[in-house]
């Protein structure tokens, strides 16, 4: 499943490829591979095979000639009464096979990783963008009502002296 981010509708760009991080992922996977143990619990890839079998030791023993046939050495082993359990290490030629598929698996999650983080670098620029916006609109908002009221009162007190005027005001105010 290949998944194509792509940069510049959606989601601005701003942690770039960085072969250096994406190397370093690549290490660690290698790592986790080498200390991993495959099982039927565990099916993620790792260097070893953890093989048992229940059944009568000659059986067991044909099965697991098979597996030595096909490459693979034993690591450990542990041996109960019915009850064998091999850990199988994987031929070079599987584990290089294996690694190329690390490497790809890497680099397909360190895609998405960076992609992941470009959205949310996105998203939380977009969010102060936004805040930012209502705090200016608020603030001229506020500066506009502050104005209307200055306006508003001065509007009111020229009515109240003009209502309120004193006769003798009235008068001069009438012969002038």
């Amino acid at each position: 499943m290949t998944t194509n981010f792509e940069y510049g509708t959606d989601t601005v760009e701003f942690y770039e490829h960085s072969d250096e991080e994406l190397q370093k992922l690549i290490k660690q996977k290698e790592v986790d591979y080498y200390r991993h143990c495959m099982s039927p619990a565990y099916p993620q890839l790792g260097v070893n095979i953890d093989w048992f079998s229940d059944k009568p030791l000659t059986q067991a023993l044909n099965e697991l000639a098979g597996w030595f046939q096909n490459g693979y050495i034993a690591a450990t082993s542990l041996n109960r009464p019915l009850y064998l359990k091999v850990q199988l290490k994987k031929p070079q030629a599987i584990i290089d096979a294996d690694l190329i598929e690390v490497a790809e698996e890497a680099k397909v999650q360190y895609t998405a990783c960076r992609y992941a983080r470009n959205v949310a670098e996105t998203q939380r620029l977009m969010q102060q963008t936004i805040e930012r916006r209502a705090r200016e609109q608020a603030a001229a908002a506020e500066k506009a009502a502050v104005k209307h009221q200055a306006s508003e009162e001065q509007k009111a007190l020229a009515e109240l002296l003009k209502a309120h005027a004193k006769p003798e005001a009235k008068q001069a105010d009438a012969a002038a």
